[in-house]
């Protein structure tokens, strides 16, 4: 891989950023929303002593990293799609970039678009709901990083699946994230799942993580069965969705599919 080329697309997806409005909406507009209607909740819920405090922290805690997870996956696949609209795919690929390369580029954009929002969510709550996550952060990391990773498994898998089938499977690039969030137990524990949901539930890193998020917060202990269960799973997830994004790029390269998407 060549580093100027994955600068390359970095610098073309910050220049969408710097002149599409949509992308303030997804960085800034929305996290800022979600922590505002979630904050008035737990302020609720405190005012009415329903909750201990370290539950509402949980909440809290909760909706910021869920908010991290949602945006790394849905702008990955979104990022893709942006060649579709501007119809630019031809123009990448006629080029000397990479699928490596581009994919990398891809994510390094993503990444600091979804930081961003984890930071005006965790700046809202300290600032309005007096809840300070930063100084949690050092626990809280390897959880954030089983999130991103498996949030990139999924963003991968979903990109692959445009490439084969265009853009009539667009809409996963929203709600893939939305169809896990029930099993991954965001805002409650793995045991309030009904007993036959939970083996699936567990089966998710994004469950391993906010176990392992909720025990630091509220015991102050640093879950290692959590961790590394949740990162063993993501060695898989990624192997499959990778050998998953191949096979579907080449069979829509077979088909010619890349110089007809739509």
């Amino acid at each position: 891989m060549k580093l100027h080329r994955i600068k390359a697309v970095v610098l073309r997806h910050a220049y969408e950023v710097r002149h599409n409005a949509n992308h303030i909406t997804y960085m800034v507009y929305w996290p800022v929303v979600n922590i505002l209607v979630w904050g008035f909740f737990t302020l609720y819920l405190r005012h009415g002593d329903r909750l201990q405090p370290g539950v509402l922290s949980c909440l809290l805690g909760a909706v910021i990293l869920w908010g991290l997870f949602n945006a790394f996956q849905r702008d990955m696949a979104v990022g893709f799609l942006e060649e579709l609209w501007s119809r630019n795919l031809v123009s990448l690929f006629a080029s000397p970039l990479s699928v490596s390369e581009y994919v990398t580029g891809l994510i390094t954009i993503t990444l600091a678009k979804a930081m961003v929002g984890l930071f005006v969510e965790s700046l809202i709550a300290w600032l309005f709901y007096h809840y300070d996550i930063f100084p949690m952060l050092p626990a809280l990391i390897p959880f954030i990083l089983n999130l991103t990773l498996f949030a990139l498994a999924i963003g991968i898998a979903v990109t692959g699946l445009i490439f084969r089938y265009t853009t009539k499977f667009q809409a996963m690039a929203w709600s893939f994230a939305g169809i896990l969030m029930p099993l991954s137990c965001v805002f409650y524990p793995l045991s309030s799942l009904p007993p036959f949901l939970r083996p699936i539930a567990w089966m998710l890193p994004t469950t391993q993580s906010f176990e392992g998020m909720r025990t630091a917060i509220e015991q102050g202990v640093f879950s290692v069965a959590h961790f590394r269960w949740g990162l063993e799973l993501n060695i898989v997830y990624f192997f499959f969705a990778v050998v998953f994004f191949r096979r579907m790029f080449e069979a829509a390269r077979m088909r010619g599919l890349l110089v007809k998407m739509e």
